[in-house]
C-alpha cells in the first residue's frame, strides 16, 4: 500500500513538472499579464545637490562648473573634489567622471584618483562605456569629431581618429576587438549618413552609407550591426550585407536595442498619444503597446522595460502598461534597477523601493 501511495504521488510530480515545462512560461506571463505593479517599500534619503545628479559606482555624483560631490546611498558625503580650475564640462559614466579643463581630459575613478590624458583640442560631445570600453567623441573649434577608445585600464586602443562628418553613434563589440560608428553629414541640402565597421587598430571591415533620414543609433550584436534612424531600422550581418529594413512611418522620441531580450525597441507618437514597438532580431514585430502620451524615453533592464518621463515611470508587461512611480514634487533625474529593486533620483533626493 505505501509502495502504492509513494509511485502516485511519484507520478503526480511527474505530471506536474511535465505541464510546468510545457506550458510554464505560459502560466507565469498570464499570472504577469493579471498583476499591477507599484513601488513599494519606499524610504527617500535627502541629497545636498550642486546642480546635475547622476548615479555612479553605487552612489551618486552631484556637481556644477567647479565642485563635484560623491554621496554613497545612505547619503553620506565620501569625498569632494574641489577644483580651483573653471570646469568647463563633467561627463559621468559607470566607473568614470570626465572633466574637461583647458583643453585637458581628466577621469576621475571612485577613489577620487586622477587620470589626465593631455592635449585634447576642443569640447566632449559624448562619452559611454559599453562592454568594458569607454569611447569619447570630441569636436574641435573647425567642427571636426575625434574618436577615442580606451580600456578599462584608461590605455587608449584608438586614439584622436578624425572624421569630417559629425559623429552620432559608437557601439563596441562584445565578440571581437571592433566597434560600429555612424556619422551624419549634409550636402546641399541632402541628408547623408555613413556606417562603418573597424577594427579596433584602424582597420575599416566594410562600411554602407544611407540617405533621407537621420541615423540615431547604432548597437553591435554577435558582431552584427543593429543602425536605427528616423524612418527605418536597418540590421547589417558581420560582413555589411544588409539582412532586413524596417519602417517606421511616425516620430522616433527614443529607442533601445536589449541584447538579453533580443529585442529592438523603438518609441514613437501616433494620433496624439505614443506607442511602444518591439522587433525581434529577425526583423518580425514581438509586441505593441499603446503607451501615455506623455513618455519620452525608454528604459530596459533585462527582463523589464520602462517608458518614462521627467514626473512617471511606467513598466510594460504581457499586454499592459503600469504607472509604477509618480513624483509630483520635483523632477526624476535618472533611476536604476536590479532584480525589482529601484533607485530613483531626483534633485534634492533618492528613493529606494520595491516593484511588487
Amino acid at each position: 500500500m505505501k509502495k502504492l501511495i509513494s509511485s502516485i504521488i511519484f507520478l503526480f510530480i511527474l505530471l506536474f513538472v511535465i505541464i510546468f515545462f510545457i506550458y510554464g512560461k505560459k502560466i507565469l506571463y498570464l499570472l504577469d499579464e493579471k498583476k499591477v505593479y507599484r513601488v513599494k517599500d519606499i524610504e527617500n534619503v535627502n541629497i545636498e545637490t550642486l546642480g546635475d545628479n547622476k548615479f555612479f559606482n553605487n552612489g551618486i555624483i552631484t556637481y556644477n562648473n567647479q565642485k563635484i560631490f560623491y554621496y554613497d546611498y545612505s547619503g553620506n558625503l565620501v569625498w569632494s573634489n574641489e577644483d580651483s580650475e573653471f570646469l568647463k564640462q563633467v561627463f559621468v559614466i559607470e566607473n568614470g567622471i570626465f572633466i574637461n579643463v583647458k583643453n585637458t581630459i581628466e577621469i576621475l575613478d571612485k577613489n577620487n584618483q586622477k587620470y589626465v590624458i593631455p592635449e585634447i583640442d576642443g569640447d566632449i560631445v559624448n562619452v559611454s562605456r559599453e562592454n568594458h570600453k569607454i569611447f569619447m567623441i570630441t569636436k574641435n573649434g573647425s567642427g571636426q569629431n575625434s574618436l577615442y577608445i580606451m580600456n578599462e585600464n584608461n590605455v587608449l586602443e584608438v586614439d584622436n581618429k578624425n572624421f569630417e562628418d559629425n559623429i552620432t553613434g559608437v557601439s563596441i563589440s562584445d565578440k571581437s576587438e571592433a566597434y560600429s560608428i555612424i556619422t551624419l553629414k549634409f550636402n546641399d541640402g541632402v541628408i547623408s549618413n555613413s556606417i562603418y565597421f573597424n577594427l579596433l587598430d584602424d582597420v575599416e571591415l566594410w562600411s554602407a552609407d544611407i540617405d533621407g533620414e537621420i541615423l540615431i543609433k547604432t548597437k553591435i550584436v554577435n558582431n552584427n550591426v543593429i543602425a536605427i534612424g528616423t524612418k527605418n531600422v536597418y540590421y547589417f550581418n558581420t560582413n555589411g550585407k544588409l539582412m532586413w529594413k524596417n519602417s517606421i512611418y511616425n516620430k522616433i522620441t527614443d529607442c533601445a536595442v536589449s541584447k538579453e531580450n533580443k529585442r529592438i525597441y523603438i518609441l514613437y507618437e501616433k494620433d496624439g498619444s505614443t506607442e511602444l514597438i518591439s522587433y525581434n532580431f529577425e526583423g518580425k514585430i514581438s509586441s505593441i503597446y499603446k503607451t501615455p502620451a506623455e513618455v519620452k524615453k525608454i528604459k530596459a533592464y533585462k527582463d523589464m522595460l520602462f517608458v518614462y518621463n521627467d514626473k512617471n515611470i511606467y513598466l510594460a508587461h504581457g499586454t499592459k502598461i503600469d504607472k509604477v512611480y509618480e513624483d509630483s514634487q520635483s523632477d526624476i533625474f535618472d533611476f536604476i534597477t536590479e532584480d525589482k529593486n529601484i533607485r530613483i533620483l531626483s534633485k534634492n533626493k533618492l528613493v529606494t523601493g520595491q516593484l511588487k
